[in-house]
């Protein structure tokens, strides 16, 4: 009697252990990310809730007074002259409004000469204040027409801030009759030649 071949089925036990591999290899990484885990997180700074909300905290009080810019000692001068001096003080530091209420102070209370009036028309300047500018070193101009500096700072307002190439032109001339060795020579006798030929 003939007998017909079959395939013959993997034995059950092979399927089985298949299973198992599956399995211990699950339970392989999830042990390995959960101890990689634990270690990260011992490594971590611990912090409340409470002192993630809360700002950093600001330097103390004595470091902050002594970073803090120390207007000059005025005691020993004379309210004039400590109104100069802290009018001179707030300009080297660009505080220009401080520095016109200090030099309008210095002049109020007699400090009136041509080195106040160009320090406050710059300080003028600088703040936008072009035409008051003007009107303080046209003053330090009568109080002392030998003044250089305010000359010198007159005709490039005119230049630079009022858009007024005649009158620059003018006022460099002057500065050259006046000072025609001064430290701006060079730069009247530029303008005025740069210039003088498109004035109508």
């Amino acid at each position: 009697m003939s007998r017909q071949l079959r395939s013959i089925p993997p034995p059950a036990t092979s399927a089985i252990s298949l299973q198992w591999v599956v399995v211990i290899a699950a339970i392989a990484f999830l042990a390995g990310a959960a101890t990689s885990w634990l270690i990260f997180d011992q490594q971590q700074p611990k912090t409340s809730p409470l002192q993630a909300q809360q700002p950093p905290s600001s330097p103390p009080l004595t470091e902050a007074i002594s970073a803090a810019p120390v207007p000059p000692d005025l005691a020993p001068t004379s309210p004039g002259q400590a109104a100069v001096a802290l009018g001179n003080w707030n300009y080297d530091r660009k505080l220009w409004q401080k520095a016109i209420e200090s030099y309008q102070r210095a002049i109020s209370l007699g400090m009136d000469n041509a080195n106040v009036r160009t320090d406050l028309a710059n300080a003028l300047r600088f703040s936008g204040f072009p035409q008051q500018a003007l009107a303080e070193y046209q003053i330090a101009r009568r109080e002392e027409p030998q003044h250089e500096n305010s000359l010198c700072n007159l005709a490039t307002l005119y230049a630079q801030v009022l858009n007024d190439p005649g009158n620059a032109v003018l006022a460099w001339q002057e500065y050259l009759r006046r000072f025609p060795d001064g430290d701006k020579a060079p730069v009247a006798r530029q303008y005025i030649a740069a210039t003088s030929q498109n004035l109508p």
